[in-house]
């Protein structure tokens, strides 16, 4: 992809390079800005705690008391804040962590090219070629390799040796193309788990708070997952992730929670603010409004060689066929807009916030561009 300069400020939807170029922003940090850059009230609340506490070596504070209590207003029910941290792979080995103490097991499974962090223990659940690969990891395959049923199969198999203490999903997959099993699928592995005295740990860093429509992409299912991670988006891009839990689970020492900068006060007052901004707005119809525009924009092009997957706000284009991936991402980004690329997929993840008209002309480019690249 064509060079960026330096980005020098943002606000909403867009972003402003050093040469003065505005670019529509459809990355926003990874899906970490859903709110938009610049957020005033995630502003003020930040140079508010800025003027008073930044670090406190996980001594309690006012503001980690506020945001656990703005989190418990929006956890799945049954369960818990089980800590903030500061990334969701700080959040994922931490989980693994609690679930090797909770059940006294060592060995974990996941599904192929999921994403649960970059660490050596998160990447050998998500990648067969993982630079440094741990024994105790399982990778199954995915919808995009096998059958639905064929993966239960397997799944219930591993399951059966009683040795696993979790297995976890990433119910959309968002460095994967947008690859997404059926609701019957993930309640069928929640019982499979269950029956095996296993957890199942759902991953909503990307798809929670309401960034695939729903709270969380769980609220869907008829059967819950024991753990969820979530959400890169819960403090508006300043770094933030945190678990929810279930109430009787308790976190021993052994599980090794906390770390330098967890409970921060900076982050957690950034977590209440977040919180409280998505609270006044209609998240829902907003993130409904976002999903009718793409889908209108850009999907139904399956004879071009595009393929639209995702939900919400969260949407992968996989360009095959005549189309060269690497052609369409120059265009797009030349033609002023920002989105992920990697191989033979776009990644759109839009701001709540965003003006619909904007998007809509952003995704007319993206259309228009990607069909432009064809051989």
């Amino acid at each position: 992809m064509t060079a960026l300069p330096p980005i020098t400020h943002a606000e909403g939807s867009h972003v402003w390079t050093g040469d003065g170029r505005r670019f529509v922003d459809l990355m926003t940090g990874y899906g970490a800005v859903f709110l938009g850059h610049g957020h005033p009230a995630v502003t003020a609340r930040l140079r508010e705690q800025a003027a008073r506490v930044w670090q406190c070596g996980r001594l309690p504070t006012a503001s980690g008391e506020e945001a656990e209590a703005r989190l418990r207003e929006v956890l799945p029910e049954g369960t818990r804040p089980g800590g903030l941290y500061s990334t969701g792979m700080e959040a994922a080995e931490f989980a693994i962590r609690l679930a090797a103490c909770h059940t006294g097991r060592r060995e974990f499974a996941a599904f192929g090219r999921s994403m649960h962090g970059k660490s050596a223990m998160t990447s050998s659940l998500c990648w067969d070629n993982a630079p440094v690969r741990a024994g105790q990891a399982h990778v199954l395959p995915f919808v995009d390799e096998a059958g639905e049923d064929e993966i239960l199969g397997r799944a219930a198999r591993l399951l059966s040796g009683g040795r696993l203490a979790a297995v976890l999903v990433e119910p959309i997959q968002g460095s994967n193309g947008g690859h997404e099993a059926s609701a019957a699928f993930y309640e069928r592995l929640v019982a499979l788990c269950r029956e095996a005295g296993t957890l199942c740990v759902f991953d909503e860093i990307l798809t929670g708070l309401h960034r695939t429509g729903t709270r969380f992409y769980a609220d869907r299912l008829a059967a819950k997952p024991d753990i969820t991670l979530f959400a890169k988006c819960m403090a508006n891009g300043f770094p933030a992730s945190s678990l929810a839990i279930p109430h009787g689970m308790d976190i021993p020492a052994e599980a090794l929670p906390g770390s330098t900068f967890s409970g921060n006060p900076l982050a957690a007052a950034a977590v209440s603010a977040t919180l409280e901004a998505m609270r006044a707005l209609d998240m829902g119809t907003r993130v409904a409004d976002i999903e009718a525009a793409v889908r209108a924009a850009l999907g139904g092009r399956e004879a071009a060689g595009i393929t639209l997957r995702g939900r919400g706000a969260m949407w992968m284009l996989e360009l095959a066929g005549p189309i060269r991936a690497g052609a369409a991402a120059r265009s797009v980004l030349e033609a002023g807009i920002l989105v992920s690329a990697q191989g033979r997929w776009l990644r759109l993840l839009p701001a709540a916030t965003i003006d619909l008209a904007l998007l809509r002309e952003a995704c007319d480019t993206i259309a228009a561009a990607c069909e432009a690249a064809s051989r």
